[in-house]
């Protein structure tokens, strides 16, 4: 979220396209992939068989339950009627209000459930409740609640566990959090890249402190076949953003890795974590068919030399 904020590995340059474009993809606002779609109709209000409203206590026609009409905050009134474009550009511009009135933080907090709205809008309207200066201390609840729900797309959920993340220095249970986002960690989909990424920003923060266990936990999942090819990438650049150099003779092995992007990681961690013994399997990184890979030894070897 907090407009492309990337992890600031300054040595990792090459690394950090490929991680933050699969795990941090739409934390600001931007224009959405979709085509602008015509004004969509008011949702209709659920209408229960037989059962009176409990605010009017009223029965319509062969008792059917008459049920108020939405009420929407002030400014928001037509928003079931205008297009999702123009839905996310209004979202988007309260986006940038940091004392948004209660009743739209309320709605904002319904709507971040509403799937009928583009991803980037829901995103949206999750950025402004983390933003606010006084957030809701329970919000983690809704991202919790989203993130557990299966029936959710994998970019939501992902999104999920960052916004979660983000919760954590103002929640009101932060060992929650804290839980959630090591749970997912121990996983080998796309999920646990994004929790091991979040793991290593609040722990550079100082809002974590995992365990041992964790880079153990690194090291089996670097060399689990099983595991998806984005958390390794995450894997190999939280190796080296955690100073981590006990998991070095793993990363060398990388190095050499058949898949380009595997190599263009483990070089970049090597220049920010290597010995001077590494800087052969750098130096063949300038060499290598994949330009991006040497870019990376470029900056490896730059980085080695700050070091020095």
């Amino acid at each position: 979220m907090k407009r492309n904020r990337l992890l600031s590995l300054a040595l990792l340059a090459a690394a950090a396209v490929i991680i933050f474009f699969t795990v941090l993809r739409t934390r600001t606002p931007g224009v959405a992939s979709h085509e602008p779609v015509e004004p969509v109709p008011v949702i209709p209000t659920p209408v229960v068989e037989g059962e009176p409203d409990a605010a009017t206590n009223q029965l319509g026609q062969a008792g059917t339950a008459v049920i108020p009409a939405e009420k929407l905050p002030v400014g928001w009134q037509d928003f079931r009627t205008i297009t999702e474009q123009e839905r996310l550009d209004r979202v988007t511009a309260a986006m940038e209000n940091h004392a948004l009135s209660a009743d739209v933080l309320v709605f904002f907090e319904k709507e971040i459930f509403n799937r009928q709205h583009w991803d980037v809008t829901r995103n949206n309207m999750a950025n402004a409740l983390v933003w606010q200066e006084s957030p809701n201390p329970c919000l983690h609840e809704r991202f919790a609640k989203m993130l557990a729900d299966e029936s959710e797309s994998p970019v939501w959920r992902d999104y999920c566990l960052q916004f979660l993340s983000e919760c954590l220095k103002t929640s009101s249970d932060p060992k929650a959090i804290q839980s959630l986002l090591i749970r997912y960690a121990q996983g080998k989909d796309g999920l646990a890249g994004t929790a091991i990424v979040n793991v290593g920003l609040q722990e550079a923060a100082g809002r974590m402190k995992p365990d041992e266990t964790f880079s153990q936990q690194l090291e089996a999942q670097l060399a689990d076949p099983e595991v998806v090819l984005p958390t390794k990438l995450s894997i190999l650049a939280m190796i080296g953003k955690r100073n981590d150099v006990r998991l070095l003779p793993l990363v060398r092995t990388y190095a050499t890795n058949t898949t380009d992007s595997l190599r263009r990681c483990a070089i970049a961690t090597l220049g920010q974590i290597g010995a001077p013994s590494d800087l052969p399997l750098i130096r063949a990184g300038l060499t290598d068919p994949n330009r991006s890979v040497q870019m990376a030894a470029e900056a490896a070897l730059k980085a080695m030399d700050r070091r020095k």
